[in-house]
């Protein structure tokens, strides 16, 4: 039976939930996550707050998911407060790490020369970034000054990563991705078709015969505005020990939707 790596996305900023920034992070980790065949089991936003942040992180620890990423609060100003946090939840030091204090001093003497800056200068401000909790990973960030960060409690293994999208994705990019290839298992596949009726209520009957005929996919509708689309677009997917195992249910499944509901799909390129 193929074990299924499940994960929690942790999104810290106030500014998320007081609605100045919309939260892009997110949607977008979930996205990648499930590319590579990974659960996206829950989604929390909290404010940055030390003793919220506590609690969150020992829960989610508790539930012993396999992946914890968080984003937010890894800056230099005193509401940025994601590590001191996390260090509290789980009683570590906040230390200054020399390959974190390297990629902050790095980043700074690079923003200095492109003229963003005007000075290079490791102040308290900058170097409070590189300060990460005891036995924890430093990970490499390219574009903007806050180093990720890497650690594994018990089962649970967290990266911590900056809230700006931009950083944010390098980072995961760089360090996640091969961290869940190397961890993981199973493939995953998936393919969005479109059916020629916009009657999603009425569709939803095909799906259920459809899933009982082909257990190994997952179907999901997704339905636009009544009267701005005539087709209804459904996602097909599957988790599978190889890839041909994942095709292959993909495909079962959609054939499937086609003989129970009589009408002929087409892939959705975009």
């Amino acid at each position: 039976m193929m074990v299924k790596m499940k994960a929690a996305l942790l999104t810290i900023g106030n500014e998320i939930l007081e609605g100045i920034i919309v939260n892009t992070n997110s949607a977008w980790l979930a996205r990648r996550l499930t590319a590579l065949g990974v659960i996206v089991d829950i989604e929390l936003t909290i404010r940055d707050d030390l003793s919220e942040q506590k609690y969150w992180f020992n829960w989610l620890k508790d539930k012993q998911f396999d992946l914890v990423i968080s984003t937010g609060g890894l800056g230099p100003t005193h509401d940025d407060m994601t590590l001191q946090g996390f260090a509290e939840a789980f009683n570590l030091e906040l230390e200054i790490d020399p390959k974190a204090y390297e990629i902050v001093k790095r980043q700074y003497r690079k923003f200095y020369e492109q003229g963003l800056l005007d000075s290079p200068d490791m102040t308290e401000s900058r170097t409070k970034m590189a300060r990460i909790p005891a036995g924890s990973i430093p990970l490499d960030n390219k574009v903007g000054g806050a180093p990720g960060v890497q650690i594994t409690i018990g089962k649970t293994t967290f990266f911590i990563l900056p809230g700006v999208p931009g950083e944010m994705k390098s980072i995961f990019e760089e360090s996640v991705v091969p961290w869940v290839k190397e961890n993981s298992e199973g493939v995953y596949y998936q393919k969005i078709v479109e059916f020629p009726t916009i009657d999603e209520t009425g569709f939803s009957k095909f799906e259920k015969v459809a899933m009982k005929k082909e257990p190994r996919a997952y179907i999901k509708s997704m339905p636009k505005v009544y009267g701005t689309v005539q087709t209804l677009r459904v996602w097909v997917s599957s988790r599978q020990s190889t890839l041909e195992e994942a095709k292959d249910a993909v495909e079962n499944a959609i054939r499937a939707l086609e003989e129970a509901s009589g009408m002929k799909s087409n892939e959705v390129k975009d």
